[in-house]
This record gives structure tokens, C-alpha cells and sequence, in this order.
């Protein structure tokens, strides 16, 4: 029988803790710019010890200026520095010298009142659903027809393709199979023409078929019998096989291409995001400077109303309660000033690498990885990692996100670096310059980009062409 007993023993142990100022932290600075509002707008609405009334919680009328390359570091958001910061982390918070400190008790940032601009207001286009119902309502149908038309429509696609099966609405509906292919054919008819088709090729046939001007007469057996032919440009293998000329077969090609392959695109529901840049890199007398982007980001105060509750007389648990309530609002202060002095660093520390880049475009940009950066501006490369997501940089070239600038390269005979984005270019440019008639095979661009002294595989050809969408030589060949 084995003995048991209980006892004390002591044990050292070095782990990572999370406290929750940290993953604050974290989580600031892995937002972007709009989320940041969000959560900035969010804490102001819950936080008592922030001063509402004299903040702009407006992201389209609030603005801001932005921060020089050369500028000298700021001063802490809240007005207080490292020593009061963490003794307000411990429970240790010296109100009366909070409150002295600084005139406008801890204001972080700027704010500049604008007019709303009302032409900027988008209106949202009516989408395929709406465009189909509206017909729907002009068409006369008994009541398990309407039922089954609303289903119909309910399963399209924003490409206007049917998603679900003739059986499976048949048995939502509690109908036969043939009254769903009725109302499917009554649906078919509607605007744009060739919506509510089960593939690509009765897509395109039900255009062909309600096509009154310039229809061709080889067109629908094209469609029905040769379509993935007609892919691949075998042009002279259709003619053969129809045993017809082949001017006839180009004439009866090109009005199949001049179809609709995705009829409902034209009410495409996505509404476009424009992107707002974190951080902006503008060329200012032979000088490049560094400017964050802080328009719509509220006014952080903390409300001097809420000193009197670091009385004695006031209750302990009242007291407590306020005391926590300020605890966050500066973690919060300075976890945002926290967020822009890293923003700022890796723009800086990208500027840096990457001149070349900012200078004279994407010809010259040059293979970077997180560990560069990171070992530059002295942080972990996880932090960077979060600053570049999903957050993005105006240039002097264009707005890129900010993880474009970090890449792979690709090793030269001059013995340097050459960026897989500069390849990729260079691939692109091959291809757009190529002889309609006779396309370049992926060994053919290869051969070219050998000759030029950067070292590369065919299947990284193939590769890098297939990120940039474009087809293989023998599907972009036209005769």
C-alpha cells in the first residue's frame, strides 16, 4: 500500500505573465486606424473618468496634425511620467500632482472642427436581390410559384449563379421538381440576362438564345459542345471538327467572348472601403519626414470633476471603484502614445531600408524581413509584425500596406538580393509586351530573366505568374 502526505515545498519558476495593461497593449497596436476609433470611442462611452463633453467623437469632423520625422519625442499622453504611470499600475496614484501637472489636465490629442462634407456621402447602389424582386412583383404568379421565385432568387450568388440545387428547393418548398424548373425558367428571363444559370455554360446560352441582333449561328454550338476548347484558343481544332472555315470559327469566338460570364456582378452588393492610411511619407524639400495619421481620434481628458472623490470622506469603496476607473484611463493614454511611437519606428526604420524604393518605385525595392526591422528599432519581431498588418502607408509611389515592403529575394549573379516583387514586375511587364499570336511559355520568360543575371526556376515562373492571375501561354494565345 502505497503512503500518502501532504506538504509544503518551495519551487522557483520563470514564466510569462499577461497582465492586462499588456494585453491592452497588444491589442492597440494591432488595430488599425478605424478600429482604433472604434475602441477609443467605445472606453469613452463606458469610462466615467474621461471628460465627454470635450471630445470629438466624430471620426468625419475631427482632425488632426501629424508628426514630423524630425520632431523631438513628445511628452506622455496623460501628463504623467514613467514614475507616476507605474505607481498608478500599483494602486499608487498621487491625484493632487496629477491634476497640477499640465494646463489642460492631460489633453492627448489635437482637435479641429470641419463642416461635413455631404457630397462625399455614398449612396448605396440597389443590389441584385432588390433589382430581382422588383421585377418579381411585376410578374403574375399563383402562390407557391411566388414561393418558389423567392427561393430562387434567395440562393443566387453575387454572381447571379444558382447556389442551391432544383431538389433541394423543390423540398423547401414542398413542391415537384418540374414546378421548381418552371419558375427557374420564369426567373432566367429576368434583367440581366443570364441570371439564375446552375453553370457558365447555360449562362452563356441563355444570353445567346435571347440574343435578337448579331447573333451567330455557330455561337450556341460552341457554347454546347466545344466551350473548354474555346478555352484553350484551340481554334483550329474546332474548325477542323465542325468542318467549317475558320474565319467562321473566330467570328462565332468573338461574339461568345463579347458575353456576360457573371451577370450579376453589375449589382455587386460590396460597397467600396476606401482605405485610410496609418502613416504618411511625404518628400518635403529634398527631405523626407514622417507624418502619423491621428484625424478622427477623440480628445482624451481625464475629468477634473472626479478629484474630490481622492478625499478621505469619500467612501472606500466609491474611492476604489473611481481610482481603478482612472488606472485604465491613462493605461489606455499611454498605451495609445504607446502604439504611435511604434508606428512610427517601423515607418522610420522601412524609410531607411527601402529609400531606394521611395525614390524611384517598385523597380527598386529590395528583399526585407521582419527580423531587419525589428533589430533595428530595437523591438521583437512580433511586434512589428502587428504594426505592418492591416494597416497601410501613403508613399511618394502609392498607398501600400505595410507588410508589402517585407519579401523574399531572389540571389542575382552580381551576388545581391533581388526583391520577388521587382520579379514578379518584371514578369508582368514580359507578358504585356508579349506577341499576342505567339505568348511566352514560362521557360521563355525564365531564359529572359537569366539573361538579365537573377537566378530563377520555371516553377517559380509558374508560381509568381499564377499570384498575379494570369493564365498559361496556351490560354492567352489568340489567333
Amino acid at each position: 500500500m502505497i503512503g500518502m502526505e501532504q506538504r509544503l515545498q518551495l519551487k522557483l519558476a520563470t514564466k510569462l505573465v499577461m497582465t492586462p495593461n499588456l494585453q491592452l497593449a497588444i491589442k492597440l497596436l494591432q488595430l488599425n486606424k478605424m478600429e482604433l476609433i472604434e475602441a477609443v470611442n467605445a472606453e469613452l462611452q463606458e469610462n466615467p473618468a474621461f471628460d465627454l463633453e470635450a471630445v470629438a467623437t466624430d471620426p468625419i469632423t475631427a482632425g488632426s496634425e501629424g508628426v514630423p520625422l524630425d520632431a523631438k519625442p513628445v511628452e506622455s499622453a496623460s501628463g504623467v511620467d514613467g514614475e507616476d504611470a507605474d505607481k498608478a499600475s500599483m494602486g499608487e496614484m498621487d491625484w493632487d500632482r496629477y491634476f497640477e501637472n499640465g494646463s489642460d489636465y492631460g489633453s492627448f490629442f489635437t482637435e479641429k472642427k470641419e463642416p461635413i462634407a455631404y457630397e462625399n456621402i455614398i449612396h448605396r447602389s440597389e443590389s441584385l436581390t432588390e433589382h430581382l424582386l422588383w421585377q418579381l412583383s411585376m410578374t403574375r404568379l399563383d402562390d407557391l410559384q411566388q414561393q418558389v421565385a423567392f427561393r430562387i432568387i434567395g440562393n443566387l450568388d453575387d454572381d447571379g449563379y444558382l447556389a442551391s440545387s432544383v431538389d433541394d428547393i423543390a423540398k423547401t418548398t414542398k413542391c415537384e421538381v418540374e414546378t421548381v424548373e418552371a419558375v427557374l425558367r420564369i426567373v432566367q428571363q429576368f434583367d440581366p440576362v443570364g441570371v439564375g444559370a446552375r453553370n457558365l455554360e447555360e449562362c452563356l446560352l441563355i444570353q445567346v438564345r435571347q440574343a435578337e441582333f448579331d447573333r451567330h449561328p455557330l455561337a450556341e454550338v460552341l457554347i454546347r459542345d466545344h466551350l473548354q476548347r474555346l478555352e484553350r484558343n484551340a481554334i483550329k481544332e474546332i474548325a477542323r471538327l465542325l468542318d467549317v472555315d475558320v474565319q467562321e470559327i473566330l467570328d462565332a469566338a468573338d461574339f461568345v467572348r463579347s458575353l456576360e460570364p457573371k451577370p450579376g456582378r453589375a449589382y455587386g452588393t460590396t460597397v467600396a472601403q476606401y482605405i485610410q492610411p496609418d502613416v504618411y511619407i511625404y518628400k518635403i524639400d529634398n527631405e523626407y519626414r514622417i507624418m502619423l495619421n491621428e484625424q478622427g481620434l477623440p480628445k482624451l481628458r481625464i475629468n477634473r470633476l472626479y478629484q474630490h472623490f481622492k478625499d478621505d470622506s469619500t467612501d472606500p469603496e466609491t474611492k476604489q471603484y473611481v481610482e481603478q476607473k482612472f488606472r485604465n484611463a491613462l493605461w489606455l493614454m499611454k498605451s495609445i502614445e504607446q502604439r504611435q511611437r511604434t508606428i512610427h519606428k517601423v515607418a522610420h526604420s522601412i524609410l531607411k531600408f527601402q529609400l531606394a524604393f521611395f525614390e524611384r518605385g517598385i523597380q527598386e525595392l529590395r528583399p526585407l524581413v521582419l527580423r531587419d526591422v525589428a533589430e533595428d528599432i530595437g523591438m521583437h519581431e512580433s511586434t512589428v509584425s502587428r504594426v505592418s498588418t492591416n494597416k497601410y502607408m501613403h508613399t511618394p509611389q502609392g498607398i501600400f500596406e505595410i507588410k508589402f515592403f517585407f519579401h523574399s529575394g531572389l540571389t542575382s549573379l552580381h551576388g545581391e538580393d533581388v526583391s520577388s516583387i521587382r520579379v514578379k514586375e518584371m514578369i508582368k511587364n514580359l507578358i504585356l509586351n508579349e506577341n499576342p499570336a505567339l505568348p511566352l511559355s514560362d521557360r521563355q520568360i525564365m531564359d529572359t530573366i537569366r539573361h538579365q543575371g537573377i537566378t530563377i526556376a520555371r516553377r517559380t515562373i509558374a508560381k509568381y505568374r499564377e499570384e498575379l492571375n494570369i493564365p498559361p501561354s496556351n490560354r492567352r494565345r489568340s489567333i
